[in-house]
């Protein structure tokens, strides 16, 4: 394990998901294997970060065809095993408590990926407020603000707001779900934005629409950079592949 996740993640007793002990960090030797068992195979994009099948610094088909507006993404791994279970459990059966370690998840990766300039704000997706009284809770909003512990930076809940519902995303194409997302995202407090270099977090991270639309409101709104972190993200199936 590398030298700063042993900062960020101090002596444990018990691994975050299956409960063995563990004498180190959040997860035991099993589930730390499986977590990141992607790195074996995979990169990330240079721009989206969703993974490859290929050499470091390579860039996807979709990013190769249309760059997307945030100047970067990254993920903790693969949205499978281990980390689609910690973020069903999370997101879905209403065990806030993984909000922590999930956050110091997205830390290391804040740390490692992102480089030394730090984010003036950390900015989580938002949901409608017809959606947040269903859940009750925001993930998103969660998990920034426990990255945000970790790292001692500011975040807000109210910068972006989400004004409408659109239709559901599943079945369509990269640029039709662009296009459904168009608009649906505005900046409530224009003056946290501007001039700043900003952090947007979410849990999942599909073909990065959800991104592009929050990126571009925030840009549109005065931001100077705005990069991105999910704990989750996709495998691309095609191999793509020289820098």
């Amino acid at each position: 394990m590398p030298a700063f996740i042993n900062l960020l993640f101090p002596r444990g007793k018990t691994c975050a998901w299956c409960g063995r002990p563990v004498d180190r960090g959040l997860f035991c030797p099993q589930c730390h294997q499986e977590l990141y068992s992607w790195q074996e195979k995979y990169h990330p994009c240079r721009y989206c970060g969703r993974l490859l099948a290929a050499g470091r610094g390579a860039v996807c088909r979709q990013c190769r065809e249309e760059l997307p507006p945030f100047r970067r993404a990254r993920a903790v791994g693969a949205y499978r095993g281990i980390l689609k279970e910690l973020i069903w459990a999370f997101k879905y059966q209403g065990r806030r408590s993984l909000a922590a370690p999930l956050g110091q998840l997205l830390a290391g990766v804040v740390v490692k990926e992102l480089g030394s300039a730090r984010p003036h704000l950390v900015i989580p997706v938002p949901l409608t407020a017809a959606r947040l009284q269903a859940r009750t809770f925001n993930q998103a909003e969660l998990l920034a603000r426990a990255l945000g512990r970790e790292l001692g930076l500011a975040v807000s809940g109210q910068a972006l707001a989400r004004m409408r519902e659109t239709a559901p995303q599943v079945g369509l194409s990269r640029r039709e779900r662009w296009q459904n997302l168009a608009g649906a995202f505005q900046v409530q407090e224009p003056a946290l934005v501007k001039g700043h270099r900003l952090l947007l977090v979410d849990d999942v991270m599909t073909t990065g629409a959800t991104a592009a639309a929050c990126t571009g409101a925030l840009l549109a709104a005065g931001a100077a950079v705005v990069e991105v972190v999910t704990l989750a993200t996709g495998i691309d199936s095609i191999a793509n592949i020289s820098p």
